[in-house]
Order: structure tokens, then C-alpha cells, then sequence
């Protein structure tokens, strides 16, 4: 098991057109329980995939497969997570980008706020 995101990136502005990751990328976001406020997601991103432009809430993260994930800003601008490894944590804040083609399978839980 290894590393997962490591993103510590804060948007503060916006797309009006980006939309929910379990809404963009079903594939990669599978929704394992939620309420009104909250939901646990488990994230998947495999070798050679990518996600558009999407949101997430706040986020506690718990990476159960590690990786290094490339995010792409709203504005065009690549930003490298850090190598992450299993059994690493972390939070932050909310945000907006897309994910760049992976070159290895991560895998993690999140904890995001609605």
C-alpha cells in the first residue's frame, strides 16, 4: 500500500461550470456513505486515468495505495501532489481542478463536507 493525494492547494475562485467529482468521475468517486453534511468516498484513480475539472468539499483523507497525482488548475497551471504512501492522512481545504493522467494506481478514502 502506498501514498494517495497530497494536495494542499486552496482555490480561491471558482468555475461557475465545474461540477461534484462523484457527479464528473463515477468511475474514480464511489459515494460509501453520506448524509446531509458529510460523506465517506472511496477514490480510485488507475494508471492512465484522468478527470475533468471538478469540486470537492473539505476533505480528511486516510490513503490506502500511494502515488504522486498531477492536479490541473482552473487556470490551466499543473500542480505535483507530493509522494504519498499507505497509511498517510491529511486534510484540506476545499477545491477545484482536474486530475492529469495518473502514472500509478492510487487509492484512498475521503472524508468530504457537502
Amino acid at each position: 500500500m502506498k501514498k494517495l493525494l497530497g494536495l494542499a492547494t486552496l482555490v480561491l475562485a471558482s468555475s461557475a461550470f465545474a461540477e461534484d467529482s462523484v457527479t464528473v468521475c463515477p468511475n474514480m468517486f464511489k459515494v460509501l456513505a453520506e448524509n446531509e453534511t458529510t460523506r465517506v468516498i472511496r477514490f480510485h484513480q488507475k494508471k492512465g486515468e484522468s478527470c475533468p475539472m471538478h469540486t470537492h468539499g473539505a476533505v480528511a483523507s486516510y490513503v490506502i495505495k500511494g502515488g504522486k497525482l498531477t492536479y490541473i488548475m482552473p487556470d490551466g497551471t499543473k500542480k505535483e501532489g507530493p509522494q504519498l504512501k499507505a497509511g498517510d492522512a491529511f486534510v484540506r481545504p476545499a477545491t477545484e481542478h482536474a486530475h492529469a493522467p495518473a502514472k500509478s494506481e492510487t487509492i484512498a478514502i475521503i472524508v468530504e463536507t457537502k
